[in-house]
């Protein structure tokens, strides 16, 4: 494809020293790059820019200044570890794996989770090229998300979300949920109660997920016109909860204005209102942050302390409030 209709895929701003530096990775003849830029709601400015071995297909942090792309190389090394050395981007390694097509990465302090299409999801430390856990799904991997400690959950084509327990060896998923046979495209487990889970697909809709008792979706919401590709729960207010589309709408779920809903947990704690059986009766408050007039695909974003950056097809980046009303 060419530069024309390159997209920026996924992109985060969450853990750089300065909460209006984000990093893109694009896909295309003249995009095939990984890009820091300096992004407010006044301006946006590309600081630096480097080449990807291959289309830019996926994008996680690993530390406070380290990242790592994923793409679609033949020679099975799809990933890419980088450093953001002051406004400057340096490769450091490539991690094999068995996955020509990378779809999706996603990492914590010490781990590098990578699925693809097919169907592998694969384990890495960043030190080292091989992986030290890997399992094959017989599908299309999409999505994917570190759950708790030692495990990760996945999304298919199929309309499953697996959860691997990474210290058992073999294909067998721990525990599987699964409603109707639409593609998974995006995972979020919520910030402070990882039993909510939330899943995005490619009908428009959102589940929301209680991982003790995952039979069936706690909720099932008609949010887009088409596809979402990314779901996120907000760091700072963890009910509150985001959806891209290719619909071209960036929305802003309001699970905080419905706290009276939840209870309390044994210890005193408070009960998120995503995990009460009312939820799915509740009307919820929904925010498309871009306005009605962008028509192009977003294919992902991030939030931080109140702001949000989106990226889409045709090259588009956007910077924006969130919605705190």
């Amino acid at each position: 494809s060419s530069g024309i209709n390159a997209e920026y895929g996924p992109l985060s701003n969450s853990v750089l020293d300065r909460a209006n530096l984000c990093i893109t990775v694009g896909k295309g003849s003249s995009s095939k790059s990984a890009s820091l830029w300096e992004c407010s709601t006044e301006k946006i400015k590309l600081l630096a820019k480097a080449p990807l071995t291959s289309n830019g297909t996926g994008l996680a942090f690993l530390s406070h200044k380290t990242f790592v792309t994923g793409g679609d190389n033949s020679d099975n090394q799809a990933l890419q570890v980088w450093s953001v050395t002051g406004e400057d981007l340096e490769g450091s390694s490539t991690l094999k794996t068995s996955n020509k097509l990378t779809t999706h990465v996603s990492a914590t302090e010490k781990l590098v989770a990578s699925v693809g299409e097919e169907g592998y999801l694969q384990v890495h430390l960043p030190s080292q090229s091989r992986p030290v856990y890997s399992t094959k799904c017989e599908m299309c991997l999409n999505t994917s998300s570190f759950y708790l400690t030692h495990s990760v959950l996945v999304g298919t084509a199929a309309g499953q979300v697996h959860c691997y327990d990474t210290r058992q060896q073999g294909d067998v998923p721990a525990t599987t949920m699964s409603s109707e046979l639409v593609s998974i495209l995006g995972i979020a487990v919520h910030t402070t109660q990882p039993s909510i889970i939330a899943n995005s697909r490619s009908d428009g809709s959102l589940l929301i997920w209680d991982m003790r008792n995952n039979r069936y979706p706690l909720a099932t919401f008609a949010g887009h016109a088409s596809a979402i590709w990314e779901v996120q729960f907000e760091k700072e207010k963890s009910d509150n909860l985001y959806t891209c589309s290719e619909d071209g709408q960036l929305l802003m779920w309001n699970g905080a204005a419905l706290s009276g809903v939840g209870g309390l947990l044994g210890g005193g704690g408070k009960v998120s209102p995503w995990l009460t059986p009312e939820i799915s009766h509740q009307k919820m408050d929904v925010f498309n942050l871009l306005g009605g007039d962008n028509k192009l695909s977003i294919n992902s974003f991030d939030v931080l302390q109140g702001k949000v950056v989106c990226g889409g097809a045709r090259q588009t980046l956007f910077c924006t409030d969130s919605c705190d009303e």
